[in-house]
This record gives structure tokens, C-alpha cells and sequence, in this order.
């Protein structure tokens, strides 16, 4: 689940849906939206074998609110892995020892459990989004490398989708691995697009083999 923090409100609410993208990024690199939930949850410890630094020194920043943690009941702050990253570019701390991050564009909870789980084998971190505004957050705050999509989405289209992205010049060539269900065609579709970005294609039931391939190609 995402939880949006907006500082501000938009000049207008009427903005069109290729524009949303733009406007999330845009905030997001501003430092005016931020993902909250399902992102990696790391200890101090780790935090500060991450940024090159003594744990106390993590600790201190956590209790001055650069860093925005969360406490356990038994006292102990867990950070996000997004929250680090932002707070390393903010205070120009050595880059984060960490994985490439692959967003899943899905609804259905168990294809985007089993993807997630093949992902990691690879060594890749996970975010999710199903509609536009959290795919402008999840962008903005992590950079994925590349993106996989599912075809059977309620609240946004593969032909808007697609769009949105090109419309974008931080997204028009971020390369995407679409899983269709079996009978779907998208190639026509599809095809309109791979002229700007890497666009892969694999039908349900997925094959692991191939899809690792797929995954190789792309990343």
C-alpha cells in the first residue's frame, strides 16, 4: 500500500493524464512526495555500513529527524531503504552499496509475489505501483532500471501506460518487460513503442528460464 505526503497542492486539479506522470516526478524530485511502506526496512547497523559511518552517528540522525525512521516497541529505529537514499543525496553522503531497483506494475498479488521472488534471487530490490500516481512516486524515488507490467490493469491501460511513459523524457526510454495472459495481443500496440525504449514480452504461464534471460537483457 502507498501512503502520499503532498506538501502543496497542484495549481489546478484538472491535469491530464499524460501531464500526471510529469507533475509526480517533478514533486518527487523536489523532495515534495515521498513513498511511505513497502519499501526495504534496514537497521542502523546496516544504515551506517551503507553510508561509511559509526552506527551512533545513524542513531543521531534518526533522533534529529534527518533521517525519518521508525521506532520498534522495543526502541529500536528501522529506515527505510528509500529514506536512506534520500537522505544520501541531501546530504551528499558516499553512494548506497545497493541492489538495482525493478518496479512491478501489477495488480494481481500473487504473479507480483512470485515475480518479486524471482527478482530477488537476482539480486534486484522491489517496488510496486498499479495506477498512475504510484508509479510517478515509485520512479521518482528509486530510479528503477527497468519495468515490469501486467497487461490486465483496472485503473490504467497498457496503451495509457505506454504513453505516459513516452511523454516523459526522465521515463520514454526506460526499458519494460510486459507479461500478457495467454490470447492477448498487444503486438501492434507494442510495436509503435520500441522504437524509443527495450521492450520485452512474455506470455503467462511464465517460463523461469526465460524470463531470467528477458531480465538479463533488460538490466
Amino acid at each position: 500500500m502507498f501512503i502520499i505526503y503532498v506538501k502543496g497542492q497542484p495549481e489546478y486539479y484538472g491535469i491530464k493524464c499524460l501531464n500526471l506522470l510529469q507533475w509526480l516526478l517533478n514533486l518527487t524530485n523536489e523532495g515534495m512526495v515521498m513513498l511511505k511502506g513497502d519499501g526495504k526496512i534496514i537497521s542502523t547497523e546496516e544504515a551506517a555500513r551503507l553510508l561509511g559511518v559509526s552506527q551512533q552517528s545513524v542513531r543521531k540522525w534518526c533522533q534529529s529527524g534527518k533521517i525519518r525512521a521508525k521506532t520498534t516497541p522495543g526502541g529500536f529505529y528501522k529506515i527505510e531503504k528509500v529514506e536512506l537514499e534520500r537522505f544520501r543525496q541531501e546530504f551528499n553522503m558516499p553512494n548506497l552499496d545497493s541492489n538495482e531497483f525493478v518496479l512491478i506494475i501489477e495488480e494481481d498479488k500473487e504473479r507480483v509475489k512470485f515475480i518479486s521472488g524471482l527478482l530477488e534471487m537476482l539480486d534486484f530490490d522491489i517496488v510496486t505501483a498499479s495506477d498512475l500516481i504510484s508509479i510517478g512516486i515509485a520512479i521518482g524515488n528509486t530510479s528503477p532500471s527497468f519495468i515490469i507490467a501486467g497487461t490486465n490493469l483496472s485503473k490504467l491501460k497498457l496503451n495509457e501506460l505506454l504513453a505516459s511513459l513516452s511523454d516523459n523524457n526522465q521515463t520514454k526510454t526506460l526499458s519494460m518487460l510486459i507479461i500478457t495472459d495467454r490470447g492477448d495481443n498487444f503486438s501492434e500496440l507494442i510495436s509503435r513503442y520500441k522504437t524509443e525504449r527495450k521492450i520485452s514480452v512474455l506470455q503467462e504461464p511464465l517460463d523461469i528460464h526465460q524470463f531470467k534471460k528477458e531480465v538479463e537483457n533488460l538490466s
